[in-house]
């Protein structure tokens, strides 16, 4: 196959090219500002300690689900244009909360709102993603979906790159001695305000259309419903069934792999200094590759391949990855491991994923996509911390155990792939 063959061959009206650079920049804005607070969250994780990161995610599984509800609510009640708007407003006023909690408490107080900052953390990162994609597809329709999703999934990825490196850029203490400003990590938050704000500002370009399927059947600027529409698509929709089973089923396995690497990397090292490093190393590999697949690949394997194929191979690839860690449990397996998965995610899996949302009734691309980005995304990675810390402890077996245990998941995580695509073609 010649490169000729595989590059972008998008054919992009100029109508769209405008849409286009602006999902472009709205995606990298959104992803910029979590990534700009991640290492904060990340640091939190490790103070607390792999043997408690179980219960944490289940926490914040708990407030998943209490505000899944609401968000529901919220959107049965408002104008479709301004769902963006008024939820990235909420964010950015508790982003605020967080740093002026931070500069007028004790350090006692210090310490619990660095408690509650690790756990709001993982409900802002899977909320103002997954409304970012809300907004994505009831613009975008599903043949625009294959063309251009990975361009805008590569937005995203600059954005990532871009906070990522904003973070080690101001973050003066992370392996050395120097003393950090009386904020710490806490100053990288109004980075990250400025950051959603641009995302906010961005969002208002992009109304539902009106020629979207499901718009001309049901042209309302409310949507309507109750908060319990998302629950109930569950058990009443197919598709909807499927594709929450296949969430389920990738962020346990997913979790169980990285409870397993964190494993090895401990044994392989106790110097903090030197994790870092590794994991670092980690985000150099990744991001230029996903880049690639994001312009270059992505497209022409949504478009010409096809997402079966996508959702297939994902689980194939997570079981050679667990039996490469179980069979290889040392540190240049985590790290082929790891970023060969994480690529596939970012670059294939994701965008075939939101593909398939663009097909879904209005009622389910608004509620039903950010419960499964959400709370059910949460549900399968506090099964996973449980299984292998907790279930292994139980057996008297060690987390390494854990890998062999997944193996078949791994396989069934394909077969469901294939019945999300039979059951919503697109």
């Amino acid at each position: 196959m010649s490169y000729a063959n595989i590059k972008p061959k998008l054919d992009i009206p100029r109508g769209q090219v405008l849409s286009l650079l602006k999902a472009f920049f709205f995606f990298f804005s959104v992803l910029c500002s979590w990534y700009v607070i991640r290492p904060v969250r990340n640091e939190m994780a490790v103070q607390a300690g792999l043997e408690n990161l179980p219960v944490l995610l289940s926490i914040v599984l708990l407030v998943m689900l209490l505000a899944n509800p609401i968000y529901s609510w919220l959107v049965s009640k408002v104008k479709k244009d301004r769902i963006v708007l008024y939820t990235y407003l909420f964010f950015i006023l508790n982003l605020l909360c967080f740093l002026l909690g931070w500069n007028f408490l004790d350090e006692s107080g210090r310490a619990r709102i660095a408690k509650v900052f690790y756990i709001w953390c993982n409900v802002y990162s899977f909320f103002v993603v997954s409304i970012f994609w809300v907004s994505m597809i009831n613009f975008f329709q599903s043949h625009e979906a294959k063309k251009y999703f990975g361009i805008i999934s590569a937005g995203g990825s600059l954005g990532a790159f871009t906070g990522s490196s904003v973070a080690r850029y101001f973050s003066t203490e992370i392996c050395g001695t120097a003393s950090m400003s009386d904020w710490g990590p806490f100053s990288l938050i109004v980075v990250s305000v400025v950051a959603l704000s641009i995302a906010m500002i961005l969002s208002l370009g992009f109304k539902p259309k009106a020629n979207h399927p499901s718009n001309m059947e049901e042209p309302e600027e409310i949507l309507g419903g109750s908060w319990m529409d998302p629950f109930r698509s569950v058990f009443r929709s197919p598709s909807v069934r499927n594709l929450t089973l296949y969430m389920i089923l990738w962020t346990s396995v997913m979790t169980i792999g990285w409870m397993v690497a964190l494993d090895i990397i401990q044994n392989w090292s106790s110097d903090s200094c030197e994790r870092t490093a590794f994991f670092a190393r980690i985000e150099q590999i990744v991001t230029p590759l996903t880049l690639i697949c994001q312009f270059f690949i992505t497209s022409y394997i949504l478009r010409k391949i096809g997402i079966a194929a996508v959702l297939i191979a994902y689980g194939f690839l997570l079981f050679a990855g667990l039996f490469a860690y179980a069979t290889f449990p040392v540190f240049t397996t985590v790290l082929v491991v790891v970023c060969i998965l994480r690529v596939f995610e970012y670059g294939f899996n994701k965008p075939a994923r939101e593909t398939i949302f663009t097909a879904l009734k209005k009622q389910e691309r608004y509620k039903s996509t950010v419960l499964m980005d959400t709370f059910v995304a949460r549900s399968g990675e506090a099964m996973g911390s449980w299984f292998a810390v907790k279930g292994m402890l139980i057996l008297g077996l060690s987390s390494l155990s854990a890998a062999w245990g997944a193996l078949p998941l791994a396989v069934l995580l394909s077969w469901v792939g294939y019945q999300t695509t039979k059951s919503k073609k697109v």
